[in-house]
């Protein structure tokens, strides 16, 4: 019995690669396309320029905030007008389903660094995405931006060696 179920294991994993395969090349096509096509700003917009379009009271854009966990960010303040998904989340189907593939979408985390991963992804599934240069700190000076600062404060003060 355990010799038949590792060959039914087997079967199914051998049958399984080639499909998995597929998926991996068009993956690596999607992100070198990607990567290769990304323009000067990096798709980023500065905090100036989004507060212009929110003022500006277009309806071509939607704000996410991909901070988590929720309570402890977007439900203590947010930009007005966002909406709440969490980086880890996004890209669930039924999340997906939630974002127009028509309108800019605008991403933001605290520092930049989870917003950008949400921003490649979507890239890559044809979503028009930008995130917000430097995350929520460039718009609200809470804790996170200080523990930030504090990060940078420690490499000027360190002076790390750097090689040639």
């Amino acid at each position: 019995m355990k010799q038949l179920c590792l060959v039914i294991a087997l079967v199914t994993l051998a049958a399984a690669l080639p499909a998995y395969a597929g998926d991996s090349i068009s993956v690596e096509k999607a992100a070198d396309a990607f990567l290769s096509g990304v323009p000067a700003d990096a798709y980023l917009i500065s905090a100036e320029k989004l507060q212009e379009r929110i003022k500006a009271g277009g309806n071509d854009f939607v704000i996410i905030d991909v901070r988590i966990p929720k309570d402890k960010s977007y439900d203590q303040g947010h930009i007005p007008g966002a909406i709440h998904l969490g980086f880890t989340t996004i890209a669930h189907l039924e999340n997906l389903a939630k974002l127009p593939k028509d309108k800019d979408i605008i991403l933001y985390c605290n520092t930049g660094h989870e917003e950008n991963k949400v921003l490649a992804v979507l890239r890559m599934l044809g979503y028009k995405a930008y995130g917000l240069k430097w995350g929520y700190m460039s718009w609200k000076v809470l804790p996170p931006t200080a523990m930030t600062l504090k990060a940078i404060e420690g490499s000027i003060l360190n002076n790390y060696p750097v090689e040639k």
